[in-house]
């Protein structure tokens, strides 16, 4: 029995030898799938990981920008209360024995800062600038003059502008009303007052270039026929009589170099910058940062109301004409 037993029991173990020999490649391939699942759900985990970190990156950074983007308009609202209480001051009780202290109006910003933001609000007279609806021909032709047109562009343009918004400003007659000059029927064109700067970009003549050049010195808002030196831009200041470009520039290296409200005598060009009444119309345009990347450009054009001893009722204390969000830098 035990050569019979022995005989099974030994054809019994030849097939489960036989058994572990045939599974050993069949593990080594279950072994490669494991692996490879492990690597595929490793590559699929950090797909995941690496989207919800540039999630994460994207909305911090979305609210850093709207966070700038709010404190720049705090900071004009800010600028705007400061302007206006100031503005009805100076025009109400210019005569005080202590004057109230003067916001600049050329352009020089105000320092502020919201908890850790912090916002600068540059604020412009539009007092300053050429206004393209009131100003006269010489003024015109010596605008583009500066920007660089030739004497044959600079006419050019001058006549497409006086073209464009009709009957140009003329001489004071008896009861101190301006008198219109009639234009040729040749000439009538749309006889339309500018409603905005941009417009200008529709002239003949008139590229994008030469406008980026001339926007920060124009405006339809200033109401006046000659740029007010003490808050004029450049350009504008380039168009007075006796002033030209290198003048020009001389002069706002010594206005912005002396503290807001000085009276600067003997400048180039027999300019003397007093201290004028502010006008109805502001620019504000405010640039806020955080300092970790946060950033937004807020420019905001606003008419106020004239300044008087009692509101009248239901009147807006000032209306905002024009609004730009600018981009973040």
């Amino acid at each position: 029995m035990a050569g019979p037993g022995g005989g099974e029991c030994a054809r019994g173990h030849r097939p489960a030898a036989g058994y572990r020999r045939m599974n050993r490649p069949q593990r080594g391939v279950a072994l490669l799938v494991v692996l490879w699942a492990c690597t595929l759900l490793a590559i699929v985990v950090g797909g995941f990981a690496s989207i919800a970190r540039v999630e994460a990156l994207q909305t911090r950074f979305t609210l850093a920008q709207q966070r700038a983007r709010y404190a720049a308009e705090a900071g004009i609202m800010q600028a705007i209360a400061a302007t206006d209480a100031r503005r009805r001051q100076a025009v109400l009780a210019p005569t005080e024995a202590t004057p109230p202290a003067r916001l600049p109006g050329d352009g020089r910003a105000l320092a502020l800062d919201f908890e850790d933001m912090h916002v600068a609000v540059g604020i412009v007279d539009e007092t300053g600038k050429v206004d393209i609806n009131r100003a006269d021909s010489r003024t015109l032709e010596a605008l583009f003059l500066a920007a660089g047109c030739g004497a044959p562009r600079a006419a050019a343009l001058k006549d497409q502008v006086e073209r464009w918004r009709g009957p140009v400003p003329g001489p004071v007659g008896d009861d101190g009303a301006p008198r219109a000059i009639a234009r040729p029927a040749a000439t009538a064109g749309r006889y339309v007052s500018f409603a905005a700067i941009e417009e200008l970009q529709a002239l003949p003549g008139m590229d994008a270039e030469l406008f980026v050049r001339i926007a920060p010195a124009v405006t339809v808002w200033s109401g006046q026929t000659a740029p007010e030196p003490r808050f004029a831009p450049l350009l504008a200041l380039a168009t007075l009589r006796g002033v030209d470009l290198a003048q020009a520039r001389a002069i706002v290296m010594a206005r912005d170099s002396a503290p807001p409200g000085t009276v600067l005598h003997d400048l180039p060009g027999g300019i003397s910058l007093g201290d004028p009444l502010p006008g109805n119309a502001f620019t504000f345009s405010a640039a806020a940062d955080d300092g970790h990347g946060g950033r937004a450009t807020v420019e905001a054009t606003v008419v106020f109301a004239l300044a008087a001893s009692e509101r009248v009722p239901g009147q807006p204390l000032y209306t905002i004409v024009r609004w730009r969000d600018g981009p973040a830098s």
